[in-house]
């Protein structure tokens, strides 16, 4: 009875699940484990070669290979994606140059494999420039792709993707405009990610027109041009829009009323770091595109020449309830920073990441916006090095902010005397808000 008891106990439940969960479950482990499971017992034997995931992707599986372990790996996935006895959907495939061996045209050859057996979602990262199969681009099952490769992304006139919700693009050059033909035909895509990726002296204009976005992140490198570019951007149901740009010299985007968060970096050229009517416009045209945004995240250089604040703000934020604004010069002023605060009345939580200024804050005190006056809460200063025109900001913020909670000053390059004079005499600022409480870091 004891040695019935004790078989029991060792009883192999997982062999008694069914073939299609046990597959799944084999998706999970590295290829290499997932293939030596076929020793177990005969039922396992051919397991591996039904998962619907094939993950190539983890470098580190492949460290210690020599040149004939990387002979044999290859002739195996040439097997298992090229000849198998029974074709099996492939869910997922993700592979980078290392397990190839950096051998192109066998990659080529797998790509065309996957794409043949239903892929959902194909992720390829390669080192070099890599020939893509034009299969890729009319492919009908495509749910997610994402591509790392450098060089001249080559795209057919003719492309149909009709079911792709997730495209990731790094790295490409783009020399010419049918990447931005191919994400309008992509009727139910939902999320765009273009980041690295080099824009061609050929494109004079980045149009993006795509009414089912609801995430964008663009990234763009410029690469040896003379001339400026425009950007048409048409997405007005997203949700999340970042751009990383040197600044264009004209935007036209459409409103985009359902945006929960924004993050804008745009840089301008030393040379063009003077007030110029052209590109205070296109600013300004981008800044009204996104009034409608939640949080914002924004780093402009030189925003005082290329957004001049006047006393009627030629935009208003009224939903904005948290920024983070952000200045690698220290070009920037004070005064600046207040008058645009004046276009977020409604904001709560203020972070400000910037360098020592060059001028701090103009006689302002009769005209304080209303957010720091009824709205604020929290209040973030990152990178303090105790200069004076800071001070000036952070005793204004108390003296005027009549609901602040807490201010948090993080501080940087300052020994510990430093910072025990400095917090002494934050301490002393006098306070609007009785609830106030200071703190540094």
């Amino acid at each position: 009875m004891a040695k019935q008891a004790k078989n029991e106990g060792v009883l192999d439940r997982i062999s008694t699940l069914p073939d299609h969960i046990l597959c799944h479950m084999l998706c999970f482990l590295p290829i290499k484990d997932a293939v030596r499971t076929s020793v177990l017992s005969p039922r396992w034997r051919y397991l591996f070669t039904f998962m619907s995931t094939l993950d190539l992707y983890d470098y580190r599986q492949f460290r210690g290979f020599t040149r004939r372990d990387f002979n044999d790996f290859k002739n195996f996935v040439d097997r298992l994606l090229l000849f198998p006895k029974q074709q099996v959907r492939l869910e997922c495939f993700r592979v980078t140059e290392n397990a190839s061996d950096g051998d192109c045209p066998r990659l080529y050859g797998w790509i065309c494999a996957v794409l043949s057996r239903g892929i959902k979602e194909l992720v390829v990262s390669y080192g070099k420039t890599l020939r893509l199969p034009t299969l890729l681009f009319t492919c009908q099952s495509l749910v997610t792709l994402e591509l790392d490769i450098p060089g001249d992304m080559k795209i057919p006139p003719d492309v149909s993707l009709p079911n792709l919700k997730s495209l990731n693009l790094s790295n490409f050059l783009f020399s010419d405009g049918l990447i931005f033909k191919l994400v309008s035909s992509c009727h139910v895509l939902e999320e765009l990610y273009m980041e690295f990726v080099k824009l061609g002296s050929n494109i004079t204009e980045v149009n993006i027109h795509n009414l089912s976005l609801k995430r964008m992140t663009l990234e763009f490198v410029l690469v040896n041009r003379d001339k400026d570019y425009k950007m048409v951007i048409n997405a007005p149901n997203l949700e999340y829009f970042k751009i990383y740009d040197m600044l264009a010299d004209g935007y036209r985007v459409s409103s985009m009323n359902s945006l929960e968060h924004a993050n804008i970096k745009v840089h301008q050229c030393p040379e063009y770091a003077i007030y110029d009517v052209n590109r205070e416009r296109a600013a300004t045209n981008l800044l009204q595109a996104i009034c409608n945004v939640k949080c914002l995240y924004l780093l402009i250089t030189h925003a005082e020449t290329l957004i001049p604040m006047g006393p009627e703000p030629v935009f208003a934020f009224h939903k904005l309830v948290q920024l983070k604004f952000v200045n690698e010069t220290e070009a920037w002023v004070g005064t600046w920073i207040l008058e645009f605060l004046h276009c977020v009345p409604n904001l709560e939580i203020l972070h400000l990441a910037l360098d020592a200024a060059s001028e701090g804050i103009k006689p302002l005190a009769e005209n304080v916006p209303s957010c720091v006056s009824f709205h604020l809460t929290e209040i973030r200063i990152s990178r303090f090095v105790g200069d004076e025109p800071m001070f000036q900001m952070i005793s204004f913020f108390l003296k005027h902010a009549t609901v602040l909670e807490t201010l948090i000053i993080a501080m940087k390059y300052l020994t510990e005397k430093e910072e025990l004079s400095i917090t002494k005499r934050l301490l002393e600022l006098p306070r609007n808000s009785r609830s106030c409480q200071v703190i540094t870091e």
